[in-house]
């Protein structure tokens, strides 16, 4: 028995790509694009760990962000991604949790990518509830909930205005804004 190999274009594989990402509108509400963060002066010798999750379905960059965030745009001058929380210093443990879009919207959601998006279909309940636990010289001193919502749309005729992508935020940069909330919040223990 032979098995015949075949061979993907590469053409076919970006229409596909183009045609499966320019026909969905994705938007987080009370989150309007805005120029990337600054980073903040390395001033803090304290020790800083992040206890990063496993996103529990698509990531879209928010699990960079987060990391990104932590790594790169706080006062810390020593921080490392881990999950023990030190005797001395900074734990900042991040939970986050999918909400799914309604039972109807999944369903709508279901049948339209069926039809390749001849139907349309809608979310507005989807997103995220991301949980920052903080703790401070080996104890909890502090956790603060913060709940992401987004606005999904996918439909064929969205094709000619899928450049709306481009003029809302990112999840990348929606989660690198919770974060920085998170800090504005938990201020007083830093």
């Amino acid at each position: 028995m032979t098995i015949a190999k075949t061979k993907v274009s590469p053409i076919a594989v970006a229409i596909v790509t183009l045609f499966i990402f320019t026909n969905c509108l994705i938007s987080y509400k009370d989150h309007p694009k805005i120029l990337p963060l600054p980073s903040e002066e390395k001033t803090n010798d304290a020790n800083f760990v992040y206890a990063l999750p496993t996103f529990p379905q698509m990531n879209l960059g928010g699990r960079e962000a987060l990391k990104n965030y932590f790594q790169n745009k706080t006062r810390f001058k020593n921080t490392v991604e881990g999950v023990d929380v030190p005797k001395s210093g900074y734990l900042v443990n991040v939970k986050v949790n999918y909400r799914s879009p309604s039972p109807e919207a999944t369903v709508f959601l279901g049948i339209s990518t069926l039809t390749a998006t001849l139907l349309p279909a809608w979310s507005t309940q989807d997103g995220y509830d991301v949980q920052y636990l903080l703790y401070k010289d080996g104890k909890k001193v502090g956790t603060y909930d913060y709940h992401i919502f987004r606005n999904y749309a996918q439909w064929l005729l969205f094709i000619p205005i899928s450049w709306y992508n481009f003029e809302t935020a990112t999840e990348r940069e929606v989660f690198e804004r919770t974060t920085l909330k998170f800090f504005e919040d938990a201020k007083e223990h830093f």
